[in-house]
């Protein structure tokens, strides 16, 4: 044990980085189990270390132990917490501090010491890396030690921490100095607005001429990209003779330039696939491909779309569901045909609006003051300064580039590239294609193939032209989504906080008829919102006021309480609609025109803004008070606000009409097309028409040696008031003989929530992490969490259910907890429904098929993968629906049995190859596997 302490004189251009570990995340029921400090000179010199063990004076817990590798026999004779932060206290005197996420610490410290760290400055290098490494996936302290070449011997350590904050803090410095003089004055002039850190750091200690900081280097602000393979054993010009489909096949085959590289697997189903689409390209026709996990449909699709484009010079569109697949394609994928061809593919990536920045509406938002009530806006102060470096550096504008979160979402509306809130060519960024969305959509012009998504698709379909330019081939991966996007996109929804960015573009003098009509369009939003939220809660009610939609049918219409609602809405409309023809007639006095990007434009932006509002008004009386023919209407609850919905029942008829029918060849593809071997339920959905060719690619991963589906046969109804203690027992059972491994998937979060409460403390006991949606972090960083470290039970909802790719043995168990039906008092499942004879057989039973077989597929991601999955759900047994959900599942060995040998059974089979013995490696379902009914 080391204690070695500097008492701390007067030097207040010192700095101290200290870390903390603790029993736990709690500073009212857990202690401080080891202090590390390093103490710097006013040159960021290392000059000093302090490290204390502490007796937390309570049990360490087991998970605690491991990660920071101290026991209780460890702290026996060390000092109490109260003693040890006075030590720290004494070690740094009077210098500043710097931590990693120094809030949690401070919390602690406080509270046993507040006479000496309750107004103490304190540089957070968790805050600073955010904005001054914007880019980065991750701020966790060992990814950017990792990252940056920092020293870290001994993450979770105290003293190890503390010495890796420190020379982060300097590389921090050295980040900051590397931005144009232009950039960090704007910075110095936002922080200004809050003294304190972020103040203090950008007017203070980067400008310390005794301070020698090393900047990061150039490699670890950048993703490395692959460079594509150049091999040309048979390039592309020799295969002229050859129809498209042939020439792609010869490419990916065994004696193509393909096979030549690493890791080569030949695969019969993406030879049938590129051929396939070949002939569809060159006959003009449309096709739907599924293509199961592992087949290499990217390639697939990809290699006879370039050799087109290549022969005929015209242009394709190749759209994803998901930011992640599109720049896959981009980045990867496209880049490794180039190399099969021997020739480039002019390629471009093209995305909705809203994902690049508005050079023109952050000048707005730049300008405006950050004040909340009569404090600082810390929230948009950060988030300003986080923009001002990614800004320095990125070439796209888009913002995929950076990281954002929590309420940062919300201040980069105020940002993005917006249809409503666009110059065009009267925009000074315009010519220059200073613009980013410019920018990509000339680029785009130019690519024989652009990849974009699928509402950008949508959103373009009434101007093509300006939009995506002219193609005449489109291949929409992911096409299982397109239904639920194309809804999305042709319906509206409409916000209190979309009503205030329109009103907050346009500066008004205070008093000024102007402002008085912004005020008079201000009060009856929130009147319109305010009522509707009202409403809402008094019908959901309980734990479910703040989430939750109702379906505006003609009964929830002919209730009272709908009256004031309505009321409220023909108000608020009359209201903007009168504004917008204020705004229109283009009278700017009372318009402070000197704080416009472009004063000279005033005209236009009152024009826009007039819009926007007529908009709004169009969509509030259409939701609540005049619904149209063909569409239905909600209002929705999300984060205790209220939302107005208007979406259309059937989107088949306007898919085929501004999507399919305007190109010459269409491909559908996904790794979940059919429904029971049959294309027929997507066929209709999306208005792909009759004529469409079908293909059936199975994956060709051995799922008979590869995967383990296990049905519990005494498995509770998800009603059943024992069904959450149950899951709890099984997950908790199967995660001790996984050492974690597992992702447990409900179709909601109330189940989620009640099942992670029973089993956080037996998994503790284990020394297993336990993280949840929702209530653990983001999407994205409990992902990142479960990767780093898989010794973790994830529970999730919604978005896990596909889109995630765990490789390797990170994953060994998927357990569901119930079929992922659609909610049938959904609205819009509802209305639907309504125009169907059969609605539980003709949607209601392939939209949770499908949603089943996703969920399935995120067990095994390649060739060496085994696993198994455990559907918990009592009516694939019970229910004659049944057989036709575990007939469409790959067809893995399967097996029923009690729930207490489920785990067991999961063992014997992930860790040792063991098939139960009543299961051999050819069973299958049949109905004489099931219960009646």
């Amino acid at each position: 044990m080391m204690e070695r302490v500097t008492r701390g004189p007067s030097h207040p251009d010192h700095l101290v980085a200290f870390d903390l570990e603790t029993t736990g995340l709690s500073p009212r029921s857990d202690r401080i189990l080891e202090i590390g400090a390093v103490r710097y000179d006013g040159a960021l010199r290392p000059i000093d270390e302090l490290q204390v063990v502490v007796d937390p004076q309570i049990p360490i817990p087991l998970a605690i132990q491991r990660l920071v590798g101290l026991s209780d026999d460890d702290v026996v004779g060390a000092p109490p917490p109260a003693e040890a932060v006075a030590r720290l206290a004494e070690f740094c005197g009077d210098a500043a501090l710097i931590a990693h996420g120094g809030t949690f610490d401070l919390l602690f410290l406080r509270g046993l010491l507040p006479e000496a760290f309750g107004a103490r400055l304190i540089y957070d290098t968790l805050d600073l890396a955010r904005v001054l490494l914007p880019t980065f996936e991750s701020h966790s302290l060992p990814l950017l030690s990792r990252r940056l070449g920092i020293s870290h011997e001994r993450p979770h350590r105290a003293l190890s921490d503390a010495r890796a904050t420190g020379d982060l803090f300097r590389i921090l410095v050295g980040a900051g100095r590397m931005l144009p003089p232009t950039a960090t004055a704007e910075m110095r002039r936002v922080a200004s607005q809050a003294p304190g850190p972020f103040d203090a750091f950008f007017a203070d200690v980067m400008v310390r001429p005794a301070i020698d900081a090393e900047p990061p280097a150039a490699q670890a602000l950048t993703a490395a990209t692959p460079a594509p393979s150049t091999n040309t054993r048979r390039p592309a010009q020799a295969l002229d003779g050859m129809g498209v489909g042939e020439a792609a096949a010869a490419l990916l085959g065994p004696d193509g330039p393909l096979a030549a590289g690493e890791g080569y697997e030949y695969r019969e189903a993406q030879l049938q696939m590129a051929k396939a689409i070949g002939q569809t390209l060159e006959g003009k026709r449309r096709l739907m491909v599924e293509a199961g996990t592992g087949v290499g449909k990217s390639l697939a699709y990809l290699t006879p779309l370039a050799l087109w484009a290549a022969r005929t010079g015209k242009r394709a569109v190749v759209a994803t569901h998901t930011i992640n697949l599109q720049e896959q394609l981009a980045d990867r994928d496209i880049p490794a045909v180039a190399g099969l061809l021997d020739m480039p593919v002019p390629v471009a990536v093209l995305k909705g609006r809203n994902h690049y920045l508005s050079l023109r509406r952050w000048r707005r938002f730049l300008a405006a003051p950050d004040v909340a009530g009569h404090e600082p806006d810390l929230v948009s102060i950060r988030f300003k300064l986080k923009m001002l470096a990614w800004l320095a550096t990125t070439k796209t504008g888009d913002r995929s580039e950076v990281y954002l979160a929590g309420d940062e979402e919300q201040l980069w509306r105020r940002i993005a590239s917006d249809v409503t809130d666009c110059l065009g060519p009267a925009c000074a960024n315009w010519p220059t294609a200073r613009c980013h969305m410019v920018g990509a959509r000339r680029a785009a012009a130019d690519a024989a193939i652009v990849v974009t998504n699928h509402a950008l698709l949508l959103a373009g379909n009434e101007r093509q032209g300006q939009v995506l330019g002219p193609y005449e081939a489109l291949v929409v991966d992911e096409a299982h989504h397109l239904e639920s996007v194309a809804t999305e996109q042709l319906g509206v929804t409409e916000r209190l906080a979309d009503l205030t960015l329109v009103l907050d573009r346009i500066p008004a003098i205070p008093g000024t008829p102007l402002a008085v009509a912004l005020e008079r369009c201000r009060e009856a939003g929130q009147r319109l919102f305010g009522d509707a939220k009202g409403f809402m809660s008094a019908k959901l009610g309980g734990e479910h006021a703040g989430n939750g939609r109702i379906g505006l049918s003609e009964v929830i219409r002919s209730d009272p309480g709908f009256g004031f609602v309505e009321r409220s809405a023909v108000h608020a409309a009359g209201v903007f609609q009168r504004t917008a023809g204020d705004l229109q007639s283009g009278a700017s006095t009372g318009m402070q025109t000197e704080l416009l990007p472009q004063p000279d434009r005033a005209e236009d932006e009152l024009e826009h803004a007039a819009e926007a509002l007529a908009g709004i008004a169009a969509a509030i009386d259409h939701v609540i008070v005049r619904p149209r023919e063909g569409m239905v209407a909600w209002i929705e609850m999300r984060g205790e606000q209220a939302e107005l919905h208007e979406a259309p029942v059937d989107v088949s008829v306007p898919l085929a009409e501004t999507v399919f029918d305007p190109v010459e060849s269409v491909v559908l593809t996904s790794a979940t097309l059919s429904v029971g071997g049959r294309f027929d339920f997507i066929r209709r959905r999306v208005g792909i028409g009759a004529s469409a060719d079908e293909l059936l690619l199975p994956s060709p991963f051995d799922y008979l040696r590869q995967a383990l589906c296990i049905l519990p046969e005494d498995a509770t109804a998800y009603d059943d008031p024992g069904h959450d203690q149950q899951m709890a027992v099984l997950i908790d059972g199967i995660a001790a003989r996984l050492d974690g491994h597992t992702l447990v998937l409900f179709t909601s979060y109330g189940p989620l929530k009640r099942v992670w409460t029973l089993l956080q403390e037996r998994l503790d006991t284990r020394g297993i992490a336990s993280l949840a949606q929702g209530l653990d972090g983001t999407r994205r960083q409990i992902l990142q969490s479960f990767l780093a470290d898989p010794r973790t039970v994830l529970l999730a909802t919604s978005s896990f259910w596909e889109g995630v790719d765990i490789p390797g043995d990170r994953l060994r168990c998927v357990v569901i907890d119930k079929l992922p039906f659609p909610v049938p008092t959904d609205p819009l499942v509802r209305a639907r429904s309504e125009q169907l004879h059969d609605p539980f057989g003709e949607y209601i039973l392939p939209v949770a098929t499908i949603r089943l077989r996703q969920g399935f597929g995120r067990l095994i991601r390649s060739g060496t993968d085994r696993g198994a999955v455990v559907l918990c759900d009592p009516r694939l047994r019970t229910r004659q629906y049944g057989t036709g959900f575990l007939q469409a599942l790959p067809p893995a060995s399967r097996a029923v049995t009690a729930m207490d040998h489920v785990p067991a059974m999961v063992d014997a089979f992930v860790n040792s190859g063991t098939l139960p013995e009543t299961v051999g490696e050819s069973a299958q379902w049949s109905s004489n596997d099931l219960e009646p009914a």
